[in-house]
């Protein structure tokens, strides 16, 4: 009688200690957020979007930028115009969609846990006809605001230096220089020549005048 008492015993034991050990996973598990809504949904087809927007269960810790969504094109390019911001539980990145195809979001969300959380999925974007694409991002625009790139945009035109710019106007040249010099040179030549004629002139007269008084006494 006893011995079928431990026995009894013995197994309920067991079975709530392999209850409570099958439960604590679940617990555990259940404590995560979850994405419970997200625009655009998964599979989704677009004509126009400016924002995703990611709807979870709690509200998120930021934390250095650890709760973010990256917006990848068929190109392999980046379309977030700026790093993710969050407001309690909802994750908003402000986009600019480039050329038509299949695009691909991947998130990553630091729940109220403390356990980072993260999934993909992807929806089309097909734009009415005229719209005018977005340009891609090399990189994700979170802690990648300095350094990304955008590989189909036209170079910046540079500044031209100071001294190629003087090189560049046109010079007077030397045959140019001397003939204008020449020519301002001209009238003063003639008049000093012209004043030595004179002078010249005079001292002669001079010569004859004496030696004409000279003879008549």
């Amino acid at each position: 009688m006893t011995v079928h008492r431990h026995t009894r015993l013995g197994a309920l034991t067991g079975l709530i200690v392999a209850a409570t050990l099958a439960l604590l996973p679940a617990q555990a598990a259940s404590a995560h957020d979850n994405l419970l809504e997200a625009s655009p949904a998964p599979g989704a087809t677009v004509a126009a979007l400016d924002t995703v927007t990611l709807t979870f269960s709690a509200e998120l810790i930021d934390f250095g930028r650890a709760s973010y969504a990256q917006v990848q094109g068929p190109d392999g390019l980046y379309y977030e115009t700026s790093c993710s911001t969050i407001d309690l539980n909802v994750l908003t990145t402000p986009v600019a969609l480039g050329e038509a195809g299949t695009y691909t979001i991947d998130w990553n969300a630091v729940s109220s846990d403390g356990h980072p959380i993260s999934e993909s999925y992807e929806f089309t974007y097909a734009p009415a006809e005229g719209v005018e694409p977005a340009l891609g991002w090399d990189e994700p625009a979170c802690r990648n605001d300095d350094t990304r790139m955008q590989p189909g945009a036209a170079p910046e035109p540079t500044e031209q230096p100071e001294s190629t710019a003087n090189a560049s106007a046109p010079q007077p040249s030397t045959t140019e220089t001397t003939e204008t010099e020449n020519d301002s040179g001209g009238p003063v030549a003639a008049a000093v020549i012209g004043a030595g004629a004179l002078v010249a002139a005079a001292f002669v007269g001079g010569l004859f005048a004496l030696r004409a008084r000279s003879r008549r006494r």
